[in-house]
């Protein structure tokens, strides 16, 4: 008996091989029918005995090529046809349902080989690709996943590749970015100015002298232009951190291969594998101390160092030069600005920064940045969600029967629109503090949207009235008439690592989570960020306790320059002789005199957020007056920590505190003025600043566990921007296990605001799933 059946693929199953490997399995089967991507995913109709189709969907499931991901299968009996062959037919055009294109993906080993071979045609082609490498989501326009909806729609193949294009028995099978030095991309250099200086090969050999030479060069990458210069040169990073506007913010470095990146840090097996993975991550890991190849500037006062390898085949002709050391390899932009696109934009917005331009005429159609990660010994998290993953999706607690757009924070922001039971959050874009910044917000939404072809019914926001993400949120409820949700920003950072480790709370289930961060909109007025929340299921949240809040003499400045922070908690603590001893009074002058004269004033914000304690301990102990960039006096106080993993003890005298309503807190306070006596009685700093950590962490499980009633889940979510802390996350993990709870830790997503999109994405799918909104309630 002949049987027939139409099986449905839903995941990354476009632009991935998909349906070159249908082809050879239902070939070796005998099997005949079709295949096609359509607004689902692919199709296969297969015809043959029962025995041999069941062959067939095992086979399938044992033969997915690299980057094929399946989601779901559907399959339909039909009748049967008497097709005897199998053949790949047009794709179906229609409004996407679960159709995905994969992420970006590093250049492969069979592409690598090629390009090594002298015998190849396309030997050192800066643009070689098959289907299991190369630009995707960066190249498509829409779906379904063809060459005419790509960048490469205006390069027609020459007969090699054309035949390659067709030959099933070839990897290059529906490759669409296939191309050659007959019929693909170019490639040329200018000056600053835009003086043409070579072109192809000529091009690639000016480009690595320049290198050599100390220049710094803008290279066209996949998502978009990167800065490069040599990382062993001390002039040459001062003049890139000068151009760039970037005064102390660590650069990441490239590497020629898995060796060199061994010889600058210390990688396990796991950092190893993702490293040289398609994802390709920039991986930050302990430096080690012996290597001269890149210098301390490149990341100052820091331990880790953010190491990669060549993502393109671009990357890999820059290292053909065996003297080639290091690169510095950043983000295309000035500070605090989107990653330029366009050939266009590069030439107008970059042309003070550097010497010379390596442009291709092979468009960028969607900027995407470089994906960070961070070594841990219980593996790899990350810190920034970009490259490599997205648009992968994540699962939502809940499928929402409604498209959903949540639009994130005001730093690191990403924003997430959610699809059935999918959540698809954004590439990296960065903070919101300049017009081209929102702007580029704007067009990451559009894009995700015209991408999955949505319109969002329902729009999730933060609650801080003056975060342009609220504005253009609001902008966006009013022009379309949608709804719209305020979340507290803590209470999205819980959700988002509930939801990423599918534990979310039923309606009649309650968990304790804690946010670790540095600023979110509280309720109640006042500066949020080290918070002890209950969250039900029925989306009702309580604050139940908190960081004791500090004084942010200055306001605003008071976050820029965390010495602020610990000077005023030492004077009003009446331990302002302190600072003396611990020469501030040396460092700051008459900036120290002008706060102390205003410290005491109860008029100045106050602030509960944990990122302001360890900023304000960076100034005391690291000697980190002011933040060069989010959060690195705490990084630096971090960094101090590490190199004494030996003094990982609490000091016993510090306590619970209970604030005038009877509600624990963690004393900050205290806290600081410890630290404080410790480095003006000369202990080594290094210790002291071990020894806070290990306080920290003590004391939040203490006032965790002091929290945790019977009918809370045994579970603890601990989310926000402080558990990018190696440190933190372990001897907190640690501490709960040891006291019978489990910490769920962010790892699929960045803790910081990077994650917050997500979170709010959750709660907006609970939200309409439940018809219900966020709550608040009194303890």
């Amino acid at each position: 008996m002949m049987s027939r059946i139409r099986v449905r693929f839903t995941g990354a199953v476009q632009g991935v091989g998909f349906r070159p490997t249908m082809v050879r399995i239902a070939r070796k089967l005998r099997l005949g029918g079709t295949v096609c991507n359509d607004p689902y995913g692919a199709t296969v109709e297969v015809e043959a005995e029962r025995e041999i189709l069941d062959t067939f969907l095992a086979s399938v499931e044992e033969e997915l090529p690299p980057l094929a991901r399946i989601d779901s299968v559907n399959t339909t009996e039909i009748a049967p046809e008497n097709q005897i062959d199998f053949q790949v037919v047009e794709s179906e055009l229609g409004r996407r349902s679960k159709a995905l294109v994969p992420p970006d993906a590093a250049l492969c080993h069979d592409c690598r080989r090629d390009m090594e071979d002298p015998e190849d045609k396309r030997f050192h082609y800066e643009f070689t690709t098959c289907t299991n490498c190369g630009p995707r989501y960066s190249l498509v326009h829409d779906l379904p996943y063809d060459r005419q909806r790509t960048a490469m729609a205006c390069f027609p193949l020459c007969r090699s590749c054309d035949h390659e294009y067709r030959d099933v028995e070839d990897r290059r099978y529906h490759a669409e970015p296939v191309c050659c030095p007959q019929c693909g991309p170019r490639l040329w250099i200018t000056n600053s100015a835009g003086g043409l200086l070579a072109e192809g090969d000529g091009a690639m050999q000016r480009a690595r002298a320049t290198l050599l030479a100390g220049s710094i060069i803008a290279i066209k990458g996949l998502g978009g232009f990167q800065l490069a210069c040599r990382a062993d040169e001390i002039d040459v990073v001062a003049r890139l951190r000068w151009k760039k506007r970037r005064a102390t913010k660590p650069f990441a470095v490239m590497v020629r291969d898995v060796e060199a990146a061994q010889a600058l840090v210390q990688l396990d097996t796991e950092d190893l594998q993702l490293l040289s993975s398609p994802k390709a991550p920039v991986t930050l890991a302990p430096r080690l101390g012996n290597s001269s190849e890149v210098v301390e500037d490149v990341a100052p006062g820091l331990d880790d160092l953010g190491v990669m390898l060549p993502t393109t085949p671009l990357h890999v002709e820059l290292f053909r030069a065996h003297e080639m050391p290091p690169l510095i390899m950043t983000s295309g932009n000035l500070s605090d600005e989107p990653i330029c696109r366009t050939n266009r934009e590069a030439a107008d917005r970059l042309a003070e920064c550097v010497d010379y331009f390596l442009f291709h005429d092979r468009d960028v159609v969607r900027r995407v940045d470089d994906s960070v990660v961070r070594a841990d010994s219980s593996g790899p998290y990350l810190l920034r969600r970009s490259r490599g993953w997205i648009p992968e999706p994540l699962p939502l607690p809940m499928a929402s029967d409604r498209p959903l757009l949540a639009v994130g924070g005001h730093l690191q922001v990403t924003a997430c629109v959610a699809v059935g039971d999918q959540a698809f959050p954004s590439q990296h874009i960065g903070d919101l503090d300049t017009e081209s910044a929102r702007e580029f917000h704007v067009e990451v939404i559009e894009g995700l949207e015209r991408f999955l072809e949505v319109h969002p019914e329902l729009i999730i926001h933060d609650l801080h009235p003056d975060y342009p993400s609220t504005w253009t949120a609001r902008r966006r409820i009013s022009d379309t008439g949608s709804q719209g949700i305020g979340v507290q920003h803590h209470v999205a950072h819980i959700a988002s690592v509930l939801a990423e480790h599918e534990c979310f709370p039923a309606p009649s289930e309650r968990i304790l989570g804690v946010a670790l961060d540095g600023t979110g909109f509280g309720p109640d007025g006042t500066v949020w960020g080290g918070e002890w929340l209950s969250l039900d299921g029925d989306l009702r949240w309580q604050r139940l306790a908190s960081l004791e809040p500090l004084p942010l003499v200055g306001g605003e400045r008071a976050v820029k320059e965390p010495w602020r922070i610990a000077a005023a908690v030492l004077a009003r603590s009446g331990q302002a002789d302190l600072l003396c001893q611990l020469e501030y009074e040396h460092r700051l002058g008459e900036r120290l005199t002008d706060l102390l004269r205003i410290a005491e004033s109860p008029a100045w914000p106050l602030s509960s957020g944990a990122g302001r304690l360890f900023e304000a301990a960076g100034s005391l102990i690291a000697g980190c007056d002011q933040n060069g960039w989010e959060g690195e006096a705490a990084a630096r106080l971090e960094a101090l920590a590490t190199t004494r993993l030996d003094a990982l003890e609490p000091w016993s005298e510090l306590q619970l505190v209970h604030n005038g309503k009877g509600v624990l807190q963690l004393p900050g306070a205290a806290l600081l003025v410890a630290a404080a006596e410790r480095v003006g009685q000369g202990k080594d700093r290094a210790v002291v600043a071990a020894g806070f950590h290990a306080t920290f962490a003590a004391l939040s499980t203490k006032l965790t566990l002091s929290l945790v009633e019977d009918g809370f889940a045994r579970s603890v979510p601990l989310g926000g921007g402080c558990m990018v802390n190696r440190l933190l996350r372990k001897q907190m993990s640690n501490l709960l296990k040891a006291n019978g709870l489990t910490a769920l830790l962010p790892r699929r997503l960045p803790a910081g605001d990077g994650g917050l999109s997500y979170g709010q994405a959750a709660i907006g799918a609970v939200a309409l799933a439940r018809d219900t909104i966020p709550t608040q309630q009194e303890c």
